[in-house]
């Protein structure tokens, strides 16, 4: 009865459209026109002013367009392409290079086109300093493991690693070069606008002042600046570890490969090789769930995590062998997804990077969304220059930009992260699927996992559907027949 019911409202809808398909079509016709001149508007209300009151002969001889305020990779891409349209630049940088920072290394293609705008990455092939990853993969907690080759498949390597000590010393000079007056033991205590002139005064702790029309917060995920503007509102919930290995005492023969061990999910643990035959051994805590918590770990359990995967993870204990030379752990905190901050934008000022929470809430990296929205900042520095107009209307064109790169993409992160956390299964479904297809799925993971395809590419059908056929086979292998997993086997497949 219902079902016959049904079909005569389904008949009845099919009738009506009949009837009345110039009525529907121009009913269509003026819903997309209405979409579309809204959309219109709220474009060209967005647009910014073509002209404002502080041209450029306003500036006085001691002040600057722009001063940035830390020299790490997003700062000195901002300073570099300023200073390389004639902009006049001031970079602070609280310590002297070459100085460190601790993180994965991790250089994902997008960054490595800028560096190589920029000349750095030629600087770093020459002098040895980067190690272009070819032989990659990943262990899913299921200790499913693939590793493959990309290079052959992408055209190009999907990530270099490079040391942070080289890689920001090397920017900074750069920038330097280009024209940005870069200066070093700068700590930075504090920043005042004065309304009247449209200028900022940056001081630092011994006395010195800088003046500038655009001011560019870019000192780190911690952000004391952004903290004390009151842009930032909570300290960064992510952390992450670093430890290098000597050269010649491991067993590792692949360039990177990620390990998803399921306690510390969605976080995971990572090799990475450098040039000389160094490896970068790190892990990631990747925040989800109760504050304070990565999944079910907490961040105070990363030294434990970290030494234990070295002792007790088959895969990893396996790569590093028993006379591997590993230094001291070293940590770093990090802020995703723009955790914590109200806007990364206002009057004559931007935040960039790090302190901007400018890190992938899946993968943990920043360097490469960092450089990228270093240069869109820099892009927005030079057209508010040639307008005058350093207002919040005109800044907001570097949101656009740092959201049409790769923002948009951070939501889909978060979601990402959840999904692997509540269902491990779907890490072990992309691992058997690649040991099923081989380098073609691999190097679909890599370009995802590197910003060269948005997250959603996992969702198109010629992906999707391979995979859940995977999902299916893997849960009828775990639940139904049983198999055992690989990690309490010692790491065998």
């Amino acid at each position: 009865m219902e079902g016959s019911r049904l079909d005569q409202y389904v008949d009845q809808a099919s009738q009506f459209a009949q009837d009345n398909k110039r009525v529907l079509a121009a009913a269509g016709i003026t819903a997309v026109a209405a979409t579309s001149l809204y959309l219109l508007r709220r474009r060209n209300l967005r647009k910014p002013p073509t002209s404002g009151p502080y041209p450029q002969s306003s500036l006085p001889a001691d002040a600057y367009d722009l001063v940035i305020v830390g020299a790490g990779p997003s700062g000195s891409t901002t300073a570099y392409f300023s200073a390389l349209k004639g902009l006049k630049v001031a970079i602070l940088e609280k310590e002297s290079f070459p100085r460190d920072k601790y993180c994965g290394d991790a250089v994902c293609t997008p960054a490595i086109k800028i560096l190589e705008e920029m000349g750095v990455m030629q600087e770093l092939q020459a002098n040895n300093e980067a190690h272009f990853a070819d032989a990659g993969g990943f262990v899913s907690p299921a200790g499913i493991s693939y590793i493959g080759a990309s290079v052959e498949k992408l055209g190009e390597a999907a990530a270099c690693a490079v040391k942070r000590i080289n890689l920001d010393m090397r920017m900074a000079y750069a920038a330097r070069k280009a024209g940005a007056e870069l200066r070093e033991e700068f700590e930075v205590t504090a920043a005042d606008f004065d309304q009247q002139q449209g200028l900022w005064t940056v001081s630092s702790g011994d006395g010195e002042k800088v003046k500038a029309r655009l001011l560019v917060i870019a000192d780190g995920a911690t952000s004391r600046l952004a903290t004390k503007l009151g842009y930032c509102t909570e300290p960064p919930r992510g952390v992450c570890s670093r430890a290098f290995v000597e050269g010649g005492t491991h067993n590792t023969d692949f360039d990177g490969v990620c390990f998803y061990q399921k306690e510390s999910l969605p976080g995971y643990s990572a090799i990475f090789k450098h040039p000389n035959d160094e490896l970068n051994y790190c892990y990631y805590l990747i925040p989800h769930g109760k504050e304070g918590f990565c999944g079910d770990v907490h961040e105070s359990d990363l030294k434990r995590l970290h030494e234990g995967a070295i002792k007790n993870d088959p895969f990893i204990s396996q790569a590093l062998g028993p006379n591997a030379k590993i230094e001291r752990m070293k940590a770093a905190s990090l802020r995703l997804g723009g955790q914590g901050l109200r806007t990364t934008y206002d009057d004559h000022l931007v935040i960039i990077g790090d302190a901007a929470g400018h890190i992938d809430p899946l993968t943990g990296e920043g360097i490469h969304t960092a450089i990228m929205g270093g240069k869109a900042a820099a892009e927005t520095a030079i057209s508010m220059q040639a307008t005058g107009d350093y207002s919040a209307a005109s800044t907001f064109q570097y949101e656009q930009k740092w959201n049409h790169l790769y923002g948009y993409d951070f939501g889909k992160s978060r979601a990402g992260a959840a999904l692997i956390y509540k269902y491990p299964i779907l890490l072990d479904a992309c691992a058997n699927e690649m040991q099923r297809k081989g380098d073609a799925m691999m190097s679909k993971w890599a370009e995802v996992m590197t910003n060269m395809r948005p997250k959603s590419y996992f969702l198109r059908p010629d992906v999707a559907l391979p995979l859940g056929v995977a999902v299916v086979r893997e849960f009828w292998n775990q639940k139904i027949i049983g198999r055992s997993n690989d990690y309490s086997k010692g790491g065998s497949r």
